[in-house]
């Protein structure tokens, strides 16, 4: 639009616009003065952030590497009343190898159940709101009992003097509750199996609802237009994406069975011992050389707990 001005004879006369020079000096930012202050926000967010990570990081490392550190001095008998060459003879020990099993056995079991459990509720309860809080409702129920009180609780009612043996003895099940299956005590750790499985269960439950709500329904609802059967859309969409989220509270809840003392302490046979309770006999052992053996044992478990670690991440890289 061009701009006008009155002349003495009251005509209008059009006249140019003014216009600044395109490369005008104060209206142009170099750009290296652009880039400059960009990579200035860039580290100062950095700096900012690296601080608390860096305080998070000793905080929570600081201890493993404490401790892992002391296992390796005590396993070689540099500290306290450890004797030399601990490492040898765990590694020729049969008892060791049993616990290591026994444990891996344990933990793998207790962790598979609680998560297929989980996997079922939620499955069961997406879509309905009302049954969604009823499962968080319940499911939350168990989470502040102690694991003692839960093995506990376990003891009295597995027992072949418990209710469940005295409930059979009454509906004509079994004649005598000593005709009950050992549940408890037993060299496969049945009785510590369910008792992980009703400890864990909730837990995993509230991981697997929450993924649900977070999730919604969409991709199964496509699915389902595109012709998916129900079981189909479950088995394909939902227990996938599942399993992916809920994966490092899988791993976390394996790791804590795996090392976990109060449960087999209460439920465990005595032959043979898991891991924890054989730390534990070791290192309270009057014998110099066992006490060795008791840091090997804990350095064998934690390199258990971070290998399951690895194999996660190297899992979820791979999908």
């Amino acid at each position: 639009m061009s701009a006008c001005r009155t002349t003495g004879a009251g005509s209008c006369a059009d006249v140019a616009p003014r216009r600044l020079p395109a490369h005008h000096p104060e209206l142009v930012i170099p750009a290296t003065a652009t880039a400059s202050a960009t990579a200035t926000a860039t580290a100062t967010a950095a700096r900012s952030r690296a601080v608390p990570l860096l305080l998070a990081g000793i905080l929570l490392g600081l201890p493993i590497v404490a401790g892992v550190g002391y296992s390796v001095a005590g396993a070689m008998g540099w500290v306290g009343t450890a004797a030399p060459g601990g490492l040898q003879r765990v590694l020729a020990d049969v008892h060791v190898l049993r616990a290591v099993v026994l444990s891996l056995w344990i933990a793998t079991l207790g962790t598979a159940g609680a998560t297929a459990g989980a996997l079922l509720l939620a499955v069961l309860f997406d879509g309905n709101a009302r049954l969604d809080r009823l499962a968080r409702t319940i499911g939350s129920l168990p989470l502040p009992v102690p694991n003692v009180a839960a093995a506990v609780a376990i003891l009295l009612l597995l027992t072949q003097s418990g209710w469940l043996s005295r409930l059979a003895v009454q509906v004509h099940l079994i004649a005598s509750p000593s005709q009950f299956p050992a549940l408890v005590y037993d060299p496969i750790g049945v009785g510590i199996i369910v008792a992980v499985i009703w400890k864990e269960l909730p837990f995993l439950v509230l991981v697997a609802l929450s993924l649900q709500s977070l999730r919604g329904s969409s991709l199964t609802a496509a699915a389902r237009t595109l012709g998916a059967t129900r079981w189909q859309a479950t088995s394909r969409i939902t227990l996938p994406l599942l399993l992916r989220g809920m994966a490092p509270s899988i791993v976390a809840v394996f790791v804590f069975v795996l090392g976990s003392l109060e449960l087999p302490l209460v439920l465990a046979p005595s032959s043979p011992l898991p891991l924890p309770l054989l730390i534990q006999e070791r290192r309270q052992a009057l014998d110099a050389a066992s006490h060795g053996e008791a840091y090997v044992i804990a350095l064998i478990a934690t390199g258990m707990a971070l290998l399951a670690a690895v194999v996660h991440e190297w899992l979820r890289d791979d999908a």
